[in-house]
């Protein structure tokens, strides 16, 4: 009977000793330090139909300077920037169905339909890249409906 007894709370012991260490977290060798890569982040450029978008966003808030900026170099060489900020104020912006954009690029060249939102019409953005990213251009017309000649 003490034997039985003994082996009882030998097999009990064995037992607690093991939930005690399987519940015990775990003891890893800590981790290399992250070190900083040296080189800068990448700056991902947005697509063309994503910076029209922005353009037209921009140009809805009546945030003027930032519409301006994505014009081409071309097209800010045609329009100075008070001339771009009086059209647009005169012209408005049509409502356009942003959600069904579309976008054909060719190299450095693309080009962003737009249709509007209700009318079967559709403005057609000329885009050209520069210097890494996409500029709108705006010759004639005007800012919200441009024409790239």
């Amino acid at each position: 009977m003490k034997i039985r007894l003994a082996l009882f709370l030998l097999l009990i012991a064995a037992a607690v000793i093991a939930v005690a260490v399987l519940r015990s977290p775990s003891v890893h060798p800590p981790a290399a330090p992250i070190r900083p890569s040296s080189r800068p982040p990448q700056k991902v450029e947005p697509s063309a139909q994503q910076l029209v978008l922005d353009y037209l966003q921009s140009l809805n808030r009546k945030d003027f300077r930032t519409a301006y900026s994505r014009l081409s170099k071309a097209s800010q060489r045609a329009h100075a920037y008070e001339d771009f900020v009086s059209l647009a104020k005169k012209s408005g912006v049509p409502n356009y169905d942003l959600g069904a954009a579309r976008e054909k690029t060719e190299g450095d060249r693309a080009s962003v339909t737009m249709p509007l939102a209700e009318d079967p019409a559709e403005a057609n953005f000329a885009m050209v890249r520069e210097d890494g990213a996409w500029r709108v251009v705006f010759i004639g017309g005007v800012p919200a409906f441009p024409y790239a000649e």
